[in-house]
């Protein structure tokens, strides 16, 4: 019963964190963490690869081993 807000909480968190390091609006991320908790996530990384082949251009490589 205690474990679902405390997950909730920090999915919150860890999206906001991720979403300063990644120069995304990190109050717009966090509360929608907030309401959708881990089910964000798949959103949160499609966006940050959107916006980052956006800024980097549609030819460049985002990933080299």
């Amino acid at each position: 019963m205690f474990v679902l807000p405390v997950v909730w909480l920090l999915t919150a968190a860890g999206i906001y964190i991720a979403a300063l390091r990644c120069g995304m609006k990190a109050l717009k991320w966090a509360l929608a963490a907030l309401f959708t908790g881990p089910l964000l996530l798949p959103l949160f990384n499609s966006h940050k690869r959107l916006l980052l082949s956006r800024v980097r251009g549609r030819n460049a490589v985002l990933f080299r081993p």
